[in-house]
């Protein structure tokens, strides 16, 4: 089972040294060999609410953060976890259906891109009902071999 926590480093730190291949392949094409400081840097240094599963060790970590100035309405969403969220399938689905219907009340949009061979966190959004029939829009920078996917909220 998985519950909620507030991150702090060694947890941060935990996930990023386990985290499932196909994550870690996206942070890679994402920040090349600089993928491990800049994903720390990124998640320790922005102010954003964040989702620590923790079994015996951490598993799963996301977090919702809104762009676009004050008042937008847009949030980006994101997620990393490690091997063992396998083991925690149910308690996932049910932990990010919570939170995505929570942001849903405080954003219309919620969205990201997601790297094209990370199978298993397309499987996800697409039954937390993400979106991905709009590949490169107007506006926001997709790196190539990601993929964009979007929620409206409504």
């Amino acid at each position: 089972m998985l519950r909620k926590k507030q991150k702090n480093l060694k947890d941060v730190e935990y996930i990023l040294s386990h985290l499932r291949s196909e994550d870690l392949e996206e942070l890679k094409a994402l920040w090349g060999e600089e993928w491990r400081d800049e994903t720390l840097k990124n998640i320790m240094n922005t102010d954003f609410y964040v989702l620590l599963g923790v079994s015996d060790n951490p598993v799963v970590m996301g977090g919702v953060w809104g762009v676009g100035g004050k008042n937008s309405g847009i949030a980006c969403v994101w997620l990393l976890s490690t091997e063992e969220v396998k083991y925690h399938k149910l308690s996932l689905i049910k932990n990010l259906s919570e939170e995505i219907n929570k942001a849903e009340k405080e954003y219309l949009i919620l969205y990201n891109f997601i790297y094209k061979t990370n199978h298993s966190a397309k499987k996800w959004l697409k039954m937390l009902g993400f979106r991905f029939d709009t590949p490169r829009p107007n506006g926001i920078e997709v790196p190539e071999g990601f993929e964009f996917f979007y929620k409206i909220s409504g």
